[in-house]
């Protein structure tokens, strides 16, 4: 799970469901273009938007579609422990390469009791393989921050399960500690816009829903280190940041492949 993710758009029909070929398509030329692999069903992807079943159902979709799913990682979290279970369940028994998972987000003054009690109960019923388990950092969304000493909780409590964290907060600071910690733990940006210095403080790569707008440029950057490279891709990620960022992308992307379809959102995006 390490390297350059991208966090994908789910197309939508005009009926709302997933539009699975159209999906299909374009992941896999993301594959083909620069990706390590893709992260589906994430916040760029719409999930919260999405109710589980039809999550449920795309996953299985995408799974039997001949993709290598050791590429390929799905977002499982929801408020719901119930939903967060049979999400989760349905991305082990795709073989997707990691289920990433938010914390529960409706409840946001959850004690950290709480949220080891509820990954407890997660882990129990879904009975994850070793490194199978990403946290989902995002508390601007969810409202719950995974600090360093929940982190450390986690990594205690649930030994070989949990093998990182996408960090959408992108923190340095926090970025840096929990690396410092945990030597095999693997900390994921949720943006390429400082990629070379966040590589430079020992991340295992980044996860971003704006890397499938220039895959090829940002696995450049991974890759080879070059500073002026390194500066390109910031201005481009930073050129997003006074946009609403998800219909920005989806713009961006209708317009990379003549496609208006793409332009279509889950409400109440527009």
């Amino acid at each position: 799970m390490k390297g350059i993710w991208a966090a994908v758009l789910t197309p939508v029909r005009d009926t709302l469901e997933p539009d699975v070929p159209r999906a299909i398509t374009y992941y896999a030329e993301l594959l083909g273009r620069g990706c390590d692999g893709i992260n589906l069903l994430g916040t760029t992807g719409e999930a919260m938007s999405l109710g589980a079943d039809r999550r449920r159902h795309f996953m299985e979709a995408l799974a039997s579609s001949g993709m290598p799913m050791d590429r390929v990682m799905a977002g499982t979290g929801a408020a719901s422990l119930d939903d967060a279970v049979a999400l989760t369940r349905t991305a082990f028994a795709c073989g997707f390469a990691a289920a990433l998972v938010m914390p529960p987000f409706f409840f946001r003054d959850a004690s950290d009791d709480g949220i080891i009690r509820f990954f407890d109960t997660l882990f129990t019923r879904t009975n994850p393989q070793p490194k199978k388990i990403l946290l989902y950092n995002f508390p601007r969304m969810s409202g719950i921050a995974f600090r360093p000493a929940l982190v450390a909780r986690l990594v205690e409590a649930f030994p070989g399960i949990v093998a990182g964290m996408k960090d959408s907060s992108n923190d340095p600071r926090l970025q840096s500690e929990i690396v410092a910690r945990h030597a095999d733990f693997f900390v994921l940006p949720g943006s390429e816009r400082d990629l070379l210095a966040a590589k430079a403080r020992g991340v295992a790569g980044c996860i971003s829903g704006s890397v499938a707008l220039w895959p090829e440029l940002v696995q450049d950057v991974w890759t080879n280190g070059d500073p002026s490279k390194g500066e390109e891709l910031s201005q481009k990620r930073a050129a997003l940041e006074n946009q609403p960022f998800i219909p920005a992308v989806r713009r961006l992307v209708a317009a990379q492949r003549n496609d208006p379809a793409w332009m279509r959102a889950m409400p109440p995006l527009t």
